[in-house]
């Protein structure tokens, strides 16, 4: 162990804080630069409808500065869609006699692009049946 240690200690004495510093400006700007490419990308994406939450894997696009702000999980990234504004292809109803419903995946998609401004919603996954109560 004490070789291990001595090694690098060696090493470190080579090594000036000048060119740590160069190193770590070397990494930011590099990892800035690669930031500011478009990026397609799948997300799963929290939507609110009804007042139920439902997690939906949506396909998005963008640069890549405004993708990291969708992959971090808080209160803005739940995106609420009346269901006035969706459309509806398929209507069950169960022995209980509660009313589900199925979005399209077009008018999902639609709404989510309307509030995901930064970026392009190009195609959203299987959406649930979402539970009506009349």
């Amino acid at each position: 162990m004490e070789k291990i240690v001595t090694f690098f200690k060696r090493i470190l004495s080579y090594i000036t804080p000048g060119y740590v510093a160069m190193v770590v400006a070397a990494f930011v700007l590099w990892y800035i630069t690669k930031l500011g490419e478009n990026y397609t990308t799948e997300h799963e994406v929290v939507v609110e409808i009804e007042g139920k939450q439902y997690d939906v894997d949506c396909v998005i696009r963008g640069k890549g500065t405004n993708l990291i702000r969708y992959t971090i999980p808080n209160r803005e990234n739940i995106f609420v869609v009346p269901a006035a504004e969706l459309s509806f292809d398929k209507e069950v109803t169960d022995d209980a006699g509660l009313t589900y419903r199925h979005v399209t995946n077009v008018s999902l998609q639609q709404a989510l692009n309307a509030r995901m401004n930064d970026v392009d919603v190009i195609a959203v996954g299987a959406v649930p049946m979402i539970l009506f109560e009349e």
